[in-house]
């Protein structure tokens, strides 16, 4: 016996296609999209420190590094006490500036916690073993 096609409903999304509800209608843009952009536009303050950190005489994969560390701290949404925060940056300069081998190994123990060979590796190369 031969299988008849069946006559489906029509969709119920026709009528919210054509912008009769404001919710759902693809022409309709919520407004937290918009927030959510805006906030992803500003969240690049990681880059903006990196900017600063090359223009004050920071080796670059130093700034790199920081960049990574403060980047790291807002998409993980690390504690306040951990060093990372938009206001740690100041800070973070004057570590790398003062003292940058050892700001590259504590950047790196925050970044790789994990890593005990980079670590180590990290130790030797810059001569804090």
């Amino acid at each position: 016996m031969p299988i008849l096609p069946v006559a489906l409903p029509p969709p119920r999304r026709a009528a919210l296609d054509m912008g009769r509800h404001p919710e759902y209608s693809p022409a309709f843009t919520p407004s937290w999209k918009y927030k959510m952009n805006d906030k992803a536009a500003k969240s690049a303050y990681w880059d903006d420190w990196q900017r600063e950190a090359l223009a004050a005489g920071v080796a670059a994969p130093l700034a790199t590094l920081g960049m990574e560390v403060l980047r790291a701290h807002r998409k993980n949404r690390w504690p306040k006490e951990f060093l990372g925060r938009e206001d740690d940056g100041p800070h973070m300069l004057t570590m790398c500036l003062e003292e940058p081998a050892e700001t590259e190994l504590f950047f790196i123990e925050n970044l790789y916690p994990y890593d005990a060979a980079l670590i180590e590796s990290t130790r030797v190369r810059l001569g804090l073993a």
